[in-house]
């Protein structure tokens, strides 16, 4: 793809309405995690329950992403932002209309059907517009506004502290409210796909290769390490993000607006350090060595967070920190080891497999957490789950080695080399 004769305004341009959809998207992913207590006081669901706000999400997320990255790659991202767009702020107006359980789980399902395509849509978007010139810094950019999002949630019971003592559902309307980016920044991005393509050269979706499983699953081990890595990470952060709140308030002591505070510093870390670690693996390259360090920083988080007398912010900024290293250098990775016009399947596939496991672990803290018998009156219940989150690290740091021995052998894609030296 040729993005030479496009105006750098206008990519920027595409950059930040492309994000403005993600702060929406982000920002209706979260905002159940600060309505769980009330759903457990006032409701009286359980913590499975609230795993399966998650683990909904996640199916349909699995379910809608195995068709999506071909829906992508034949019809285009300008097409598929603006239908999932749609898609994923419907989802939040659903979220909000009733206490009923299966509503509720509803909402988060339809959520799942638009939120991860439009991830996967606006990744590949930002490939196309920014493949060969700062496509780690985009990317990094985009997880910024994206993150910003997760961090409004964060602060809601702060900044919106009047609305949540109004009860669970008017902090959920103000959510499908906000939710609404998603497809204003849909809308808005089509138009300027549209124009850009009547106008300059921009990537196209063209021919695909049809739904077979030995073509879907015909890539490198690079592509195989990158996609087990992003298993793991995402599965140890999402699902705890999800808990944490009720978390930091029953087994550590905290208020409901410290908790999210405090779950908040993961993102806040990944915010400012994700566009810096993109600037500079497009400058010096070594993803790969910079996925390996990220694996031995969140390593220790989550028994620092069970057993561990640090003040709370220091573990939860290391999981920030690690969070920046990898989807920094993570997702723009993909775009070096899979040719372009398969590379909405790729992000696909990987974004479906990463679902997986994190609907599976939202599901098995929940469950874990209800078996221990967790809450405010036996604080150590939550460690179980804490041991089980620290077994995806070990998992991906032994990826993450597997990645770099592979990147540094005959068989490299150029991952650790700066980005205006691969081909």
């Amino acid at each position: 793809m040729d993005t030479i004769k496009i105006p750098g305004w206008l990519r920027w341009i595409a950059l930040l309405v492309a994000s403005l959809a993600m702060f929406g998207n982000y920002y209706l992913y979260d905002s159940v995690a600060y309505v769980a207590k009330d759903f457990i006081d006032v409701l009286g669901f359980s913590q499975t329950h609230i795993g399966w706000l998650y683990t909904s999400y996640s199916i349909a997320a699995v379910i809608v992403l195995f068709f999506s990255g071909i829906f992508i790659d034949k019809y285009g991202t300008k097409i598929s932002i603006l239908l999932f767009g749609l898609i994923a702020s419907a989802a939040g107006l659903v979220t909000a209309l009733s206490g009923n359980f299966i509503v509720i789980l509803a909402g988060r399902f339809l959520l799942g059907l638009g939120a991860e395509p439009l991830i996967v849509a606006i990744t590949v978007a930002l490939a196309k517009w920014f493949k060969g010139k700062e496509l780690g810094f985009a990317l990094g950019v985009n997880l910024f506004i994206a993150r910003a999002g997760s961090y409004a949630a964060d602060w809601s019971p702060t900044w919106g502290k009047t609305i949540y003592e109004m009860g669970w559902q008017p902090a959920l309307y103000m959510a499908s409210i906000i939710g609404a980016l998603c497809a204003i920044g849909g809308i808005i991005y089509y138009l300027i796909e549209k124009y850009t393509q009547k106008k300059f050269i921009l990537g196209e979706g063209g021919e695909t290769d049809k739904l077979e499983l030995k073509t879907l699953f015909n890539f490198s081990p690079s592509f195989w390490y990158v996609v087990i890595l992003c298993v793991t990470f995402y599965s140890a952060i999402f699902p705890f993000r999800g808990f944490a709140p009720t978390f930091f308030v029953e087994a550590h002591g905290v208020s409901h607006q410290l908790a999210g505070q405090l779950n908040s510093m993961v993102i806040v870390a990944s915010m400012f350090a994700t566009p810096f670690i993109g600037l500079l693996i497009d400058k010096i390259g070594k993803r790969a060595l910079m996925m390996f360090i990220g694996s031995i920083i969140i390593l220790p988080v989550y028994l620092l967070l069970a057993y561990g007398n640090l003040n709370l912010f220091i573990p939860v900024t290391m999981m920030g920190i690690a969070f920046s290293l990898i989807p920094a250098v993570m997702w723009p990775s993909v775009a070096y080891i899979v040719e372009e016009k398969k590379l909405g399947k790729a992000y696909a596939l990987m974004t479906l497999i990463q679902q997986i496991g994190v609907a599976f672990f939202a599901y098995l803290l929940g469950k874990l957490n209800d078996i221990s018998g967790a809450s405010v009156d036996n604080p150590t219940g939550y460690n179980n789950g804490m041991w089980a989150l620290s077994i995806l690290g070990i998992i991906g740091l032994v990826f993450s080695y597997l990645l770099r021995k592979q990147e540094t052998g005959p068989h490299a894609h150029g991952l650790e080399k700066p980005s205006s030296q691969i081909k």
